[in-house]
């Protein structure tokens, strides 16, 4: 009987250990699943951290290397015309073709030149750009796809081209443990300010080059202030006039963003080229068009405007 209560006793106890032991390993394993999860879900959001910060540098350096990319391929774009001495047929086509492709009127401006250097797109076009993103995205394990990317250039300013790219952009985490996935549009203005105008070197024979310099005087403008905008051929902004992209097709015609200069006869003459006696606003006097036309009061007898109060609001009346 005693060796039975003795027994009882004993297994009392063995149960109540096995109890404890169960509690203890389900307490640890407990703990030890929590602190794998805070210590995987740090990761993630460590990862999280990361890719966000990679997306902002991202949002900060697509629009840079679009900057340089645009900017040289107009660029090119105005070479080609001055080289060859026509017009674009579609200026957004073509730089489009050129943007992806960096070949303008079958001619590959990514390879090496006769003389063996660099082309003038070689590194600039888009593919190019998503090389170079995409190393900066390897060494973070990120993968970045652009799908069906589009670019285009326009106007809405007279002084500035804009070029836009939209595209739908995946950056995706390799670990699979993040994935941004969105339609993106990013633009930049260029300045027009360092490109030649082509309905000069075009009717010209490239002898007089005039490259777009703003006249910011107030308008209308003072005598000394219409000389010196005459002799230099500065620009001023007219709605009556093409603008940048316009002249590039050899399109005439009026605009919002439109832009106007002064044909300077003498320096026409001094290339030997004989001046016409006609109005000198640049799209006039290259055009077939001869309206009237009336001398500003104090200005030489070869600035001929148009007689318009439009151009008497500018330049002053005779």
């Amino acid at each position: 009987m005693i060796n039975i209560l003795k027994h009882r006793k004993m297994n009392k106890k063995g149960v109540f250990f096995t109890i404890l032991a169960i509690a203890l390993l389900s307490l640890f394993l407990v703990s030890y699943t929590i602190s794998s999860f805070a210590q995987n879900r740090e990761g993630v959001n460590k990862r999280i951290k990361t890719m966000n910060a990679f997306v902002s540098s991202l949002e900060e350096d697509i629009p840079r290397k679009l900057y340089i990319a645009g900017y040289r391929t107009l660029f090119v774009i105005e070479e080609d015309v001055i080289k060859n001495g026509t017009y674009i047929a579609n200026i957004n086509s073509t730089f489009s073709q050129a943007f992806f492709t960096g070949v303008i009127n079958a001619k590959d401006y990514t390879v090496p030149d006769e003389f063996g250097q660099p082309g003038m797109l070689f590194g600039a076009i888009f593919s190019d750009i998503e090389e170079k993103i995409n190393e900066k995205a390897n060494a973070l394990n990120i993968d970045v796809n652009f799908t069906n990317p589009n670019v285009s250039i326009s106007q809405d300013d007279p002084w500035h081209v804009r070029v836009s790219l939209k595209s739908n952009l995946i950056i995706k985490d390799r670990g699979n443990l993040a994935l941004w996935n969105k339609s993106a549009e990013y633009y930049v203005y260029i300045p027009i300010g360092n490109f030649e105008d082509p309905i000069y070197t075009i009717n010209t024979n490239a002898k007089v080059v005039n490259k777009f310099v703003r006249n910011t005087n107030p308008l209308p403008l003072s005598t000394v202030a219409l000389l010196d905008h005459a002799e230099n051929s500065y620009y001023i902004n007219h709605t009556d006039a093409p603008n940048f992209l316009q002249r590039l097709e050899g399109d005439l015609s009026a605009n919002p963003n439109g832009i106007e200069s002064l044909v300077n006869t003498h320096e026409l003459s001094n290339q030997g080229i004989t001046p016409i006696e006609k109005c000198v606003i640049d799209y006039i006097y290259f055009s077939g068009s001869s309206p009237s036309t009336y001398i500003p009061t104090g200005a030489p007898d070869w600035v001929k405007i148009e007689d318009s109060q439009e151009h008497k609001d500018i330049y002053g009346g005779a």
